[in-house]
């Protein structure tokens, strides 16, 4: 047993190692630089260092903070900004990540000569992750100012109708209570800044740094606000296929599917291997609602035409659903309507779907549906995978839909469940109101759960 087999030994029995931080740089719209995109610590939204002209993207690759995460994983120590995937277990990224690369024997020499360096990585990233801006044409209710610009211009609108919000984490808190500005948070709270000093993207000084990183990149991914509508997307991607790079590289792209267009989809094919991932949530009304204002039957129209493309063997169409308290009940639906996809050419290799458990906003958890609700939501998602074609080809996907399982078949705390479904009643009232919409007509469910969740207190 070579000190490679003996390093891949020791990553499949630990707990807490990941191949994500030894390979991925990670950004934030507002400049933040992560290990992932699925890093949970808060404070990285204002407290962290950001790309700017002092500090390059190259600064974080071996900043304090990337090596102390390396040291601390590969020694077995747990850490919060990992919480999700500790929570998602078998189903989580971190696993998903020793899985996809344990046996590659690049990707271990590369670990164990950054071991060896005491954290610090001899070699430049090999994914890159990045989020450019927050432009984005949607309001999605799990979303935030962060993320989408739109979003912020609500925020700001609903501050001026209201004489003033509470806003935590660039979601609204609390409608008029006098807080002088969308952006001033209250004691303990984060202080969500005006996101138009969002160009670190487009500096030369951003694009240079990125000539470095391309022609060593494994994976380039892209994410919201919304990739499609973002000229800097299409800028990289264009310079990837002109200097001959794309033939190396894997794209991950998550798109809200409202804007897809013919030089977009042109692009796809020069590439190693495009992955275009449609963030649906929904059906008719429950996807119109969640992903406000989009309209289903475009989107429906864009991910049917987008999977003709799968006809290249390079292309891959992949639907992500973020599951909450809004949509686990109607989510079935939506599996079902992919299972017929199954049937039709262009035909899957791979898992058409992936589930991803909603983590903030907390209130938007599904823990928070009562007992007696739960079992009904567990019985359709039962129903589903007893019946369903799909998981009958990739039974491995199966742990997926068991994730939704076993969240809502653990307890939760009473006050818990009543502090968030408060929050929730009043915040979605308050945007319903501004947006001229209803859960009760969109999400009945959604008024059951309060109804009965909130009738006792």
């Amino acid at each position: 047993m070579d000190k490679l087999d003996q390093l891949r030994k020791e990553i499949l029995h630990s707990n807490t190692f990941c191949f994500y931080p030894y390979l991925e740089i990670s950004t934030r719209p507002n400049g933040v630089v992560l290990p992932c995109c699925y890093w949970t610590e808060n404070d990285h939204l204002v407290l962290e260092e950001k790309i700017s002209l002092e500090n390059p993207i190259d600064h974080f690759w071996n900043g304090k903070k990337f090596i102390s995460i390396r040291n601390d994983l590969y020694s077995g120590k747990s850490l919060k900004g990992c919480d999700v995937c500790t929570r998602d277990k078998e189903a989580s990224m971190r696993v998903r990540s020793i899985r996809e690369h344990i046996n590659n024997r690049e990707y271990l020499q590369l670990v164990q000569d950054t071991i060896d360096a005491s954290g610090v990585a001899p070699h430049l990233p090999k994914r890159l992750e990045l989020k450019p801006s927050n432009l984005c044409n949607l309001k999605c209710f799990m979303c935030n100012a962060y993320d989408s610009s739109q979003i912020e211009k609500e925020l700001r609108d609903l501050d001026l109708k209201y004489g003033g919000i509470k806003s935590t984490g660039g979601r609204l808190r609390e409608a008029g209570v006098g807080v002088p500005g969308v952006w001033e948070g209250l004691v303990n709270e984060y202080t969500l800044p005006p996101m138009i000093n969002l160009e670190w993207a487009e500096t030369g000084e951003f694009w240079n740094e990125l000539t470095k990183i391309i022609p060593n990149l494994d994976v380039l991914s892209f994410a919201g606000g919304e990739p499609t509508v973002n000229p800097i997307v299409h800028k990289i991607l264009q310079y990837c296929v002109d200097q001959g790079y794309a033939k190396n590289i894997k794209v991950f792209l998550s798109s809200n599917f409202t804007n897809l267009n013919k030089k977009f989809f042109e692009l796809m094919p020069e590439f190693k291997q495009f992955e275009l991932i449609a963030s649906i949530d929904g059906i008719g009304e429950v996807q119109e609602y969640i992903r406000f204002p989009s309209k289903w039957e475009v989107i429906k129209k864009n991910f049917e035409i987008a999977r003709n493309y799968m006809s290249h063997k390079n292309i891959k169409i992949l639907v992500n659903i973020t599951v909450n308290i809004l949509n686990v009940y109607y989510i079935t639906d939506l599996l079902e309507y992919l299972d017929k996809q199954f049937f039709q050419y262009p035909y899957y290799n791979e898992w058409p779907y992936n589930i991803n458990l909603i983590n903030f906003p907390e209130e938007l958890r599904i823990n928070w549906i009562p007992e007696q609700l739960k079992s009904e939501v567990i019985e359709k998602i039962q129903d589903y995978q007893k019946n369903a074609e799909t998981l009958k080809f990739f039974p491995d996907l199966k742990i997926k839909t068991d994730l939704l399982i076993n969240e809502l078949s653990a307890e939760s705390k009473y006050w818990d469940r009543i502090q968030n479904l408060e929050i929730l009643k009043h915040t979605i009232t308050v945007t319903d109101s501004h947006r001229n919409i209803s859960y009760k007509t969109a999400i009945p469910f959604l008024d059951r759960i309060l109804t009965i969740g909130l009738n006792n207190v």
